[in-house]
């Protein structure tokens, strides 16, 4: 008998393991998040299509072939789809529309952009300290942060802006920088990069950008390319002196060191179309000698522009403002530039491109005045409608901000421009977060229009070139390596649409109706656009540039003193801040009275990289609360009041009764014990949080806005009670607004002084405060907030004005006794402490204690979680009982829990939510108690200062 080898048959089992479907290995394994069935596949690479399943899971894209149902919990059957890697717009101006609305994105979705690149000479970020009132943020890194607590239907790649970063040093002014001037423009980009940037952008047609010289732009450049960031470039011209605006573009890349990519190439102007072709040659000679240089278009032949911009630039030396207001009344003004419109050239003469032919160019916005109704109509079909001079209906135009589109070029260009390899899309609009965010079909088409027009209709391109085009070529532009094609292991962005029926629908009439015939959008391996309809997700990121450097991440950062014996609370610490993008967080843990880890993590102020300390101040939110009722306590205690006594026969206000309301006479039953339970008769869910109505309150009690407690009560006590007093537990702000006015009146002091005095200094804690509703007013050694959202001001001085949620959308001083405290990790740790032994408590007797820890009268069964007397109580499956609190307002998200094993565990962070989650406290809290659970020995330590 012939003897088989070991090792050949060892190769044979591995051979036929390998040949084996695939999904043999996944049964047995939980199913992966999404199947792709049966599509068409056209992978980015320029390859060409084959049918083919895609599976995803976490995120990526984990196998591709032949792959059984079952392997998956979604399946999307797409047969006679094309399966494809999501599109990438070039040119995405800016993401601060899904900041505000991430509803904006649809216009995105359903032409299957799944990243845009950002900025165009402007951009989000930096920003003067002026702007930080209304906007939030004034650098890079804490705008990044915003977007990604925010959550976005789509990614976000970002350029810094040449001409945002001239206006913060110079202003709107024709000249160069001096020394001084230029490494602070310099210093812009430096923190942009640092923060994520990709390079540095520029539009050159536009005031005040086009002053710059090209040495400015090369230096900025050049800063980019310190980080490995690249030059994106709105040219100086791109019609009469389209070639030497390329050559500067070139020159800048050469000078910087940096690889160079033109944003919306074209040839504008007749007299200027037969440059094309020199355009192309002058970029692939760039690129025959090694230098990185690439473009984009859309596929329009009408580009758009603000109207201004038909005017000559030397116009807007003085300010765009004054210019505006010089048109109205200066008829030589006017005539000289009319003159200039029609006789010179050597500038960027959009009115000449046009051929001095009013009917072609078409208003897209026509912004203020009187010409509303005649979005898509050419100027010269407005002034024959309205019986005027084309020229007096120009100007009025541009003192109204119009958006226009001259029709500059040819589709014989267009077809050429698109079948160079170096060439990608964009749509030049970006994420519309209303119905005058956009003016130009663009915004809502293009990518469809090159698809079903160029590609499918004229054959202009295959589709696999297509394809490659708005994806993996792409990606390398925006150097988001990581994704653009279908490819296992790599980011699971993917469109699944229907080629045969895909369609723009948008015009220059109505350039907002939305694209159709792109079946499904994957972003990050989370499907945002189901069946062509929006679904709400929000998986999209920032995805960093090349400077960014990991270990300056959050969640890398770390102070005070670690511990082996603790390491396993770094690691949880850090993993959630790493998933839901938390800025900053502090962490203290108490073993039987020791303070035993107190840690910061992440950064108290993103702006200048200050790390959380484990003695940073946070707003504790409703963790104020069993503050207050201790203070409560400490006066029951001594005689001065009882859980029972009547509160409105201790405080005396007069109502104000609205129009024929009568005063609720129930209200005269609310006791101390109601108000500590919550079981005062205000339901906010059935009726509203009185202590958010700061504006209408004002208004009512005829004071300047916001109301301050005493007002809010007296509004209060004119409305009707929801139900009963003390006849369930309905969660309520105002009841302890109300008990901090009890406070006052019987100890004659202000309630933060008496709390001060009496309850948190006896205990060593006395570096806890009152907090401050404004930025300027942020005490030393406290945090920033950081929360994505965007209110109404509540203050006289500038009433009605957007503001960040986190400063100035509320009245946080109205909330001293129910959420305005602030306090360090530790602090917080030595108050929840003070209650560990009862007999040994500083500032309670053990009967108060009791007292405090009282159920209502009428609780016959108390729920596994139920509300005691400043405090919930909680008993977990393993009859583990914890007393605590949380706290959450915008910015800001607290906890404070004791347990009956002698631990308290104390979290606070500066920020509140993050993508799809709206209380991060809750994920962080949960992790870190099991982490907790699992140290078998802490540190034989006591970090309390006193102790040291």
């Amino acid at each position: 008998m012939m003897s088989f080898p070991l090792n050949r048959f060892l190769s044979l089992v591995i051979a036929l393991l390998a040949a084996m479907p695939s999904t043999v290995s996944l049964l047995a394994a939980e199913p992966a998040d999404l199947l792709i069935r049966g599509g068409r596949i056209v992978d980015g690479t320029g390859a060409p299509w084959y049918e083919a399943d895609v599976l995803v899971d976490d995120g990526k894209i984990v196998q591709i072939g032949h792959i059984d149902p079952a392997a998956a919990k979604r399946v999307i059957e797409a047969k006679g789809l094309v399966v494809a890697p999501g599109f990438i717009d070039m040119m995405g101006q800016s993401a601060t529309p899904l900041l505000e609305d991430p509803n904006t994105g649809i216009n995105l979705l359903t032409q299957g952009i799944t990243t845009i690149n950002c900025g165009e000479g402007a951009s989000a970020a930096p920003l003067g300290e002026d702007q930080l009132e209304t906007r939030g943020w004034t650098t890079m890194a804490e705008y990044f942060q915003l977007l990604d607590m925010k959550g976005l239907p789509v990614n976000v790649v970002q350029t810094v802006g040449h001409t945002q970063i001239r206006r913060l040093v110079l202003g709107e002014v024709d000249r160069r920088p001096n020394e001084e001037e230029l490494e602070r423009m310099k210093a812009y980009v430096d923190e942009a990069m640092d923060a994520g940037a990709i390079g540095l952008s520029t539009a050159l047609i536009y005031p005040p950008a086009v002053y710059a010289q090209t040495k400015e732009i090369a230096a900025l450049a050049a800063v980019a390319g310190n980080y490995g960031g690249r030059y994106y470039t709105h040219m100086r011209n791109e019609g009469d002196m389209l070639l030497e605006a390329i050559d500067e573009a070139i020159a800048i890349g050469d000078e910087g060191k940096v690889p160079v990519h033109i944003f919306h190439l074209k040839a504008a102007g007749r007299q200027n179309w037969g440059k094309m072709q020199l355009a192309i040659a002058r970029i692939k000679a760039a690129r025959e000698e090694g230098k990185q240089v690439t473009a984009d278009i859309y596929p329009y032949i009408n580009n758009g522009l603000g109207i201004a911009a038909l005017i000559h630039p030397r116009h807007f030396a003085m300010g765009r403002e004054a210019l505006y207001q010089k048109l109205k009344t200066d008829s030589a003004l006017r005539e000289e530039i009319k003159q200039e419109m029609l006789t010179t050239d050597g500038w960027e003469n959009w009115f000449r491109h046009v051929g001095h032919d009013w009917s072609k160019v078409v208003v897209g916005t026509p912004g203020k005045g009187d010409y509303a109704e005649f979005a898509g109509s050419s100027i010269a079909e407005i002034a024959s409608k309205k019986g005027e001079d084309p020229w007096d209906t120009f100007f009025n135009l541009v003192i109204g901000g119009a958006f226009v589109m001259p029709q500059s070029m040819t589709d014989a260009n267009l077809i050429l421009k698109m079948q160079q390899e170096f060439i990608s899309f964009c749509t030049d609009v970006g994420p519309v977060h209303d119905r005058g965010g956009a003016s130009h079909p663009r915004g809502f088409g293009a990518f469809p229009r090159m698809l079903s027009r160029y590609v499918r209709d004229l054959g202009a391109i295959s589709l696999e070139q297509a394809v490659a085009k708005a994806s993996a070529s792409a990606a390398n532009k925006v150097m988001a390596y990581d994704r653009g094609r279908i490819s296992v292991g790599l980011a699971a962005d993917i469109i699944v649409f229907d080629y045969d029926n895909l369609a723009e629908n948008a015009t220059f009439a109505k350039p907002h109706e939305p694209s159709t015939g792109m079946k499904y959008v994957v972003v990050n391996g989370e499907v945002v656009l189901d069946d062509e309809k929006f679904t709400g997700a929000r998986p999209g990121r920032v995805l960093r540039g090349p400077g960014y450097k990991k270990d300056k991440a959050a969640y890398a950062i770390a102070t005070g003193q670690s511990f082996e014996e603790t390491k396993a609370i770094d690691e949880t610490v850090q993993a959630v801040m790493k998933e839901f993008t938390i800025p900053g967080a502090a962490v203290a843990v108490t073993d039987h009275g020791r303070l035993v880890y107190a840690r910061g993590f992440g950064y108290a102020d993103l702006a200048t990289r200050q790390p959380v300390q484990p003695d940073s101040l946070f707003r504790l939110a409703s963790v104020s609360k069993p503050i207050t009722a201790v203070a409560i306590m400490q006066l029951i205690e001594q005689g001065k009041l009882s859980m029972d006594d009547k509160v409105f026969e201790i405080l005396k206000y007069e109502p104000i009764l609205e129009g024929k309301a009568k005063f609720d006479k129930r209200l005269n039953d609310i006791t101390i014990r109601h108000l500590l339970q919550h079981r005062g008769g205000w339901d906010r869910d059935k009726s509203f949080d009185a202590m958010f109505r700061s504006v209408d309150f004002a208004n009512l009690a005829q004071m300047p806005p916001p109301a301050d407690c005493d007002a809010i009560i007296r509004v209060m006590l004119g409305k009707p009670l929801d139900f009963d007093p003390g006849e369930r537990y309905a969660y309520s702000n105002l009841g302890y607004c109300i008990l901090g006015r009890v406070i006052e009146k019987l100890t004659g002091e202000s309630y933060a002084d008496y709390v001060q005095n009496h309850v948190l200094h006896p205990l060593g804690a006395g570096g806890m405060r009152i907090g401050a509703t404004h930025l300027p007013g942020r005490a030393a050694g406290e945090v920033r907030y950081y929360d994505p959202g965007f209110s109404r001001s509540v203050f006289a001085k500038n009433l009605g004005q957007q503001v960040p949620n986190a400063y100035g959308a509320w009245y946080l001083e109205s909330m001293d006794s129910h959420g305005a405290w602030i306090s360090s990790a530790i602090d917080l740790a030595r108050f929840g402490t003070a209650f560990d032994q009862p007999d040994k408590c500083p500032i309670l007797s053990a009967d108060s204690i009791e007292l405090m820890y009282t159920p209502a009268p009428n609780e016959a069964n108390l729920a596994a979680q139920h509300y005691v007397s400043g405090w919930s109580v909680t008993t977990d499956e393993n009859g583990m009982k914890s007393v605590g609190h949380g706290g959450s307002l915008p910015g800001t998200n607290t906890s404070l829990t004791r347990r009956d094993d002698g631990k308290n565990i104390v979290i606070l962070l500066n920020a509140r939510t993050s993508g799809n989650t709206s209380r991060l406290i809750n994920i962080m809290n949960d992790r870190v108690k099991e982490a907790v659970d699992h140290i078998e020995k802490w540190p034989d330590t006591d970090l309390f200062p006193s102790a040291n």
